[in-house]
């Protein structure tokens, strides 16, 4: 028996995507991420799988903040046709990024710059947001709210602290 994958029918891509949003609701965001390959392969510009992977892919980060995960996500957003999404996705990703960054004891205080990374793409999603889509202001709320409720402030520089010692 060989080990090789095979290639899912084009007809089987509607519900290929259905099961890989039920993954990620039962949260084995793996098995979502493996679906959605199998549609790429055989439909490589397929914008919803595309969504659906990036998110599959994000959901793992606060596993694991993976650089060459990290490249893919970034690489797959470029590849979404709509500039709002490309906004969107990038602002989703600097805040998981961020939140990720909350849990982790000793990278706390660079957690505030992820979240104004995300702020930054965030805007940029809104002023190109289509009409009755609000996702964008509610991300960018949410990242205020955990910058205040965290009590998250900008890094002190290296040159910072430099000038302090001296002083």
């Amino acid at each position: 028996m060989e080990l090789e994958l095979h290639d899912i029918r084009i007809s089987a891509v509607k519900k290929a995507l259905k099961k890989a949003k039920q993954y990620r609701s039962l949260l084995e965001p793996e098995i979502a991420e493996s679906i959605c390959l199998d549609v790429l392969n055989v439909d490589p510009n397929n914008q919803g799988v595309m969504i659906v992977y990036i998110l599959a892919l994000l959901d793992q980060i606060s596993r694991t903040e993976n650089q060459t995960q990290i490249k893919t996500i970034e690489h797959t957003i470029e590849k979404l046709s709509s500039q709002y999404q490309r906004y969107y996705y990038t602002g989703l990703l600097s805040e998981r990024r961020a939140r990720h960054l909350l849990t982790q004891a000793m990278s706390y205080s660079f957690a505030y710059d992820y979240f104004i990374e995300a702020l930054e793409s965030y805007q940029q999603a809104i002023d190109r947001c289509p009409e009755k889509n609000d996702e964008a202001i509610l991300r960018w709320n949410s990242c205020i709210r955990t910058i205040e409720k965290e009590k998250l402030k900008p890094r002190r520089d290296s040159e910072d602290l430099m000038v302090d010692m001296e002083s």
